[in-house]
């Protein structure tokens, strides 16, 4: 899987722990060549002992990590990225990020061109990889669908996800801009979208419910060259947690949390459930992921996710909360009524 690689883990938070811990952990060899950069010294002792890692290479900043480390997975809060990225790439390290790259498009170019052709970068949109999106992916890039008219996706749903520092809700943030929902399930939204259909968008109109910190709903209507995409994000309520992609020759539609399979309908035809080829266990994505830029980093593979193809969607979610209007919601007016 390696050779003679060494790696960092910047950040021992919820994702490290449910992902990339288990991933080196499960690797005998590259285990011992794990390094920890965590500020808390319990954590970072806490998670050595319980996977393995050598206590004597637990530390608290990335400028004691050693000059001959080969690469890095940064997986700290999304508005650290930028500062712990550009460092370690200024250095020659190879490095996978937690999604965003960046909090902007701007920033994250910006990392990309500190990569250049000396770094592996690449960034962990995850969804890509599940088979029931990238079967989707393959009917638009086939020709199956025809030309795309329009793509609708509505999600909404409890945030449980176990964070260690409640960055998500961070008020205010250090660059001032407050982001909420279309920071965190936007950005999957958003990649999986300009992924498939290979371009950017444009922002028709925009609705979040911000004033002024980070927003809990989203709703916005963009444009490609050829289809209008209606979007709906949401914290605060349970939305249909649906796709639907309509072309001039058939669509697909499926949940948004279905790796394994979704729908197809011909022009003219009735809907079909399609299986979708590979696991769409979120670990086994993960070891796929990681398994990847470690052997790219070797010179064994090609990046799955090359960093540059993740800017288009940023700069779309950049045009979001540069455009969006404020409205008052739905269940405000409805109690002050």
């Amino acid at each position: 899987m390696h050779n003679n690689m060494s790696i960092a883990v910047i950040g021992a938070g919820a994702i490290a722990e449910a992902y990339y811990f288990p991933i080196l952990s499960s690797d005998r060899q590259l285990r011992d060549r794990v390094w920890l950069v965590e500020p808390s010294v319990h954590r970072r002792n806490a998670v050595a002992a319980a996977n393995g890692f050598p206590s004597s290479q637990c530390v608290s900043s990335i400028e004691e990590l050693p000059d001959t480390l080969t690469a890095a997975i940064n997986a700290t809060p999304s508005h650290l990225h930028v500062l712990t990225t550009a460092p370690l790439l200024a250095r020659g390290v190879s490095m996978i990020v937690e999604k965003p790259l960046a909090e902007c498009a701007s920033d994250a170019q910006t990392l990309i061109d500190a990569a250049g052709n000396r770094c592996v970068l690449t960034v962990n949109q995850y969804c890509r990889l599940a088979p029931s999106y990238a079967l989707v992916k393959e009917y638009i890039s086939n020709g199956k669908l025809g030309e795309i008219t329009s793509i609708s996706w509505a999600e909404g749903h409890r945030f449980d996800w176990p964070t260690q520092s409640g960055f998500n809700f961070r008020r205010p943030w250090p660059n001032g801009k407050p982001r909420g929902a279309l920071l965190d399930i936007g950005v999957h939204v958003f990649d999986v979208i300009c992924w498939w259909l290979g371009e950017g968008l444009t922002v028709r109109q925009a609705v979040v419910d911000g004033y002024g910190g980070p927003e809990a709903f989203v709703t916005a209507t963009l444009a490609s060259s050829s289809a209008t995409i209606e979007v709906a994000i949401s914290f605060l309520e349970k939305l249909p947690n649906t796709y639907l992609v309509e072309g001039t020759a058939g669509s697909v539609r499926g949940r948004t949390t279905d790796f394994d399979s979704l729908e197809f309908k011909p022009s003219g035809g009735t809907w079909r459930r399609v299986s979708a080829p590979g696991s769409p266990d979120r670990k086994v994505i993960a070891k796929r992921f990681v398994t990847n830029f470690i052997d790219t980093v070797a010179g064994r593979a090609r990046l799955l996710i090359e960093a540059r193809s993740v800017v288009p969607a940023l700069a779309a979610i950049d045009a979001i909360y540069e455009n969006a209007t404020t409205e008052m919601p739905r269940y405000y007016r409805e109690w002050s009524a």
